[in-house]
């Protein structure tokens, strides 16, 4: 049986109540979803919360110290949906949130030092790596396409790097091929983003954009017209990695952590290719930067 929370969280000191109103009015100027904002701010509240009562009492104060007795005092919480202990991910959920408040701090100028620098996250385990491919077999699975939504498949997904939701969303309004744009209406947590379109990536999809047929408005559709879906786009993966002689799994994901490497290793910068991507922390990008030094090899070349 679902519990109720088991009190109001009532943030007491002005300043806080301030900081959460700033923050929230600046996750919204991003892109987030009412939806997301609103959740957030609850788990910002409940930070501040304890931060008063039973913390450092003022978050301008907080350490590494302090974010991790908040960890401990989580974990001891029990859960909102069964009343049994909270998962590891929902405790690195809830301290991910709390950083995102100190990046607004720290933007904000409300706080010098981020005392995120010196604490582990301890992010629960993930399952194992995916690959990454290299700049030849990237080729080779451009060269094995038979069709132009072949092409544009590996356009989206490689060269703009969406994720497997954004693409299936993907409506041809929102790629703006007479711009160079292709914009993400809906991406991780509802958020917007605009991409631009490389030369090669505009004319693959304009290619496959002026030979489309059907009313359909979604940009990529399958050979009955409709839209398609994530296990249709799989299956075209699958068939593209099997015909081209690439061994490694490839998937929508593989291919967004691929172009993120490729565009690492050529000195594009974490904080470009974290706009790129639509990753909401820098931290989230700059787990590419450990990869990068073990691939770089395998992706230029000698």
């Amino acid at each position: 049986m679902a519990t109720t929370r088991t009190h109001l969280v009532i943030v007491e000191r002005t300043e806080h109540r301030a900081y959460l109103a700033g923050w929230a009015t600046a996750a919204t100027a991003l892109g987030y979803a009412a939806a997301s904002v609103r959740t957030d701010r609850w788990r910002i509240r409940r930070f501040l919360e304890w931060c008063e009562r039973r913390g450092a009492g003022r978050v301008e104060a907080v350490t590494s110290a302090d974010l991790e007795a908040y960890r401990e005092h989580v974990r001891g919480v029990p859960s909102l949906r069964d009343g049994g202990p909270v998962s590891e991910f929902t405790v690195y959920r809830l301290l991910r949130v709390v950083q995102l408040l100190f990046d607004y701090l720290l933007q904000s100028g409300v706080v010098a030092a981020d005392p995120f620098a010196g604490f582990a996250m301890n992010r629960p385990a993930r399952r194992a790596r995916r690959n990454i491919l290299t700049r030849a077999e990237v080729t080779a699975l451009y060269g094995a396409c038979e069709r132009l939504a072949e092409r544009a498949l590996l356009a989206l997904t490689y060269g703009c790097g969406l994720r497997v939701g954004e693409l299936e969303r993907l409506n041809t309004r929102e790629v703006r091929l007479t711009d160079g744009l292709l914009v993400v209406e809906r991406g991780k947590y509802d958020k917007r983003r605009v991409i631009p379109l490389s030369a090669g990536v505009k004319r693959d999809l304009l290619a496959y954009a002026v030979r489309r047929r059907g009313s359909e408005p979604a940009f990529l559709r399958h050979a009955r017209g409709g839209r398609l879906r994530r296990h249709t786009v799989q299956k075209w993966l699958t068939g593209l990695a099997e015909r081209a002689g690439v061994e490694k799994q490839v998937t929508v994901h593989v291919l967004r952590h691929t172009i993120a490497s490729h565009l690492l290793a050529e000195g594009m910068a974490v904080e470009e290719v974290r706009t790129f991507l639509g990753h909401a922390l820098l931290a989230t990008t700059q787990r590419y930067v450990q990869v990068d030094a073990e691939l770089i090899d395998k992706i230029v070349g000698k």
